[in-house]
């Protein structure tokens, strides 16, 4: 079995809402004036997802969206559930949080789960008011998260906040910022105690975590140089207790963002266990209308150094053990 974990689909209305023009090619922008998505038909159109699917050999794809309030995302959470009516063995579907929608936040992904039969929740690595994943806002979510034993999808900001040195007039924002943010969020998790204090809880991080392997070396370094002293010069406790590696290997990583890139692949591989990374095409803002690509990127994983569990693995069933489908 093959899973694309990262597969979004818009209702047509939400779907002309952010911009999208039918027949032609548009952009959302973002608040910062920043291309926020590139806008495709197929965003909205089901019947080219199955056949780009089919093309590709991709059994089931994980939907999901980065919608802006808790109004558009029980719109899209009330039509997706027509999909997983229509097509149960070929989607399953994440519903978003924010926890700046608070309790009745916390009220939808119960209502998408029992009634929707969703299977998990999508956050953005920054979420509304550029909220951090180590934020004490997040507590009550983690909490029920940790009951519901879902995973969590950490998806990428609309805008990165924070990184104004990165800003310039060409689309840095999309190609740099995005995943200095997944980077920041992955080590957010394990520097700032999340899965210390939660340590049952089951992210996914989106491409490859920003490339947080390339990196994730110099921290470590760095943390076991300084040892307390890396929180604070005055630190005693740190709010973790065992080794990086310990939290770092409870993550999973998603394979989209690089367009089927394998030198990416290769370098999460020097850093990151099989078992946690998951395919993603990151379908159809990556791969639009490219089901040879997919499939090249999935021959070209098969072809990698690795035992023939792993391969499958990282293709399907470690996404088919988080979703509860095996």
């Amino acid at each position: 079995m093959i899973i694309d974990w990262q597969h979004h689909w818009y209702p047509k209305k939400y779907y002309t809402d952010k911009g999208g023009v039918e027949g032609a090619y548009s952009r959302g922008i973002a608040p910062d004036g920043k291309t926020a998505v590139y806008l495709y038909d197929a965003f909205h159109q089901i019947d080219k997802h199955l056949v780009i699917m089919d093309a590709a050999g991709i059994d089931v794809a994980v939907l999901s969206g980065s919608h802006d309030s808790l109004a558009e995302t029980i719109y899209w959470n009330d039509q997706c559930a027509g999909l997983l009516r229509d097509y149960p063995r070929r989607f399953v579907a994440l519903t978003r949080f924010s926890p700046s929608w608070g309790e009745a936040g916390l009220q939808e992904i119960d209502r998408s789960v029992q009634e929707l039969g969703f299977r998990g929740v999508v956050l953005r690595v920054q979420s509304d008011d550029h909220i951090h994943l180590d934020s004490p806002a997040f507590k009550p979510f983690y909490e029920k998260m940790t009951k519901l034993n879902l995973p969590i999808f950490v998806h990428v900001s609309t805008s990165g906040h924070g990184f104004e040195g990165a800003k310039a007039p060409w689309e840095s924002n999309i190609t740099l910022i995005r995943e200095f943010d997944l980077a920041t969020g992955t080590a957010r998790l394990v520097l700032g105690g999340i899965l210390e204090e939660f340590p049952e809880l089951k992210f996914v991080m989106a491409h490859m975590g920003g490339g947080i392997a390339a990196i994730w070396e110099r921290v470590e370094r760095y943390v076991n140089y300084w040892g307390p002293k890396f929180w604070g010069w005055d630190c005693k406790k740190p709010p973790i207790s065992k080794p990086l590696d310990h939290y770092f290997s409870k993550i999973y990583f998603d394979m989209a963002g690089f367009e089927g890139g394998m030198k990416s692949v290769k370098c999460a591989l020097t850093t990151i266990s099989p078992e946690r990374l998951v395919f993603a095409t990151d379908y159809p803002p990556n791969f639009v209308d490219d089901a040879a690509g997919i499939r090249n990127y999935i021959d070209n994983i098969m072809k990698l150094d690795l035992d023939k569990e792993a391969k499958e693995g990282i293709l399907g069933s470690n996404a088919a053990r988080l979703l509860g489908l095996i």
